[in-house]
C-alpha cells in the first residue's frame, strides 16, 4: 500500500510523497512519477499541513500550496 497522495490540479496529476527528507511533489507522467522537488512541509500553510497528514487530497489549501510549488519549478526551468 502507498502512502502516496495524488491531487488533480489543472488536468494534471501531481503525487505527494512524505518520507525524512521532507515532501516530494511529483509530477504523473503515464505509469511513472517525474519527481519535480522536495519541500519541507514546515513552509507549507497550517490547513495544507492538516490536509496533507489527514489524506484529503481535496483540500483547498493543499492544492493552493501544491500549484505554487509546481508554478516555482516551472518558473526556474522544471
Amino acid at each position: 500500500m502507498s502512502d502516496d497522495l495524488t491531487l488533480d490540479i489543472d488536468g494534471e496529476q501531481y503525487v505527494l510523497r512524505q518520507g525524512g527528507e521532507g515532501l516530494q511533489v511529483g509530477r504523473r507522467n503515464g505509469g511513472d512519477v517525474a519527481w519535480l522537488d522536495d519541500v519541507d512541509p514546515a513552509l507549507l500553510p497550517e490547513d495544507a499541513r492538516a490536509a496533507l497528514s489527514e489524506g484529503d487530497s481535496s483540500n483547498e489549501s493543499l492544492r493552493v500550496a501544491i500549484s505554487g510549488i509546481v508554478q516555482a519549478e516551472v518558473e526556474r526551468g522544471g
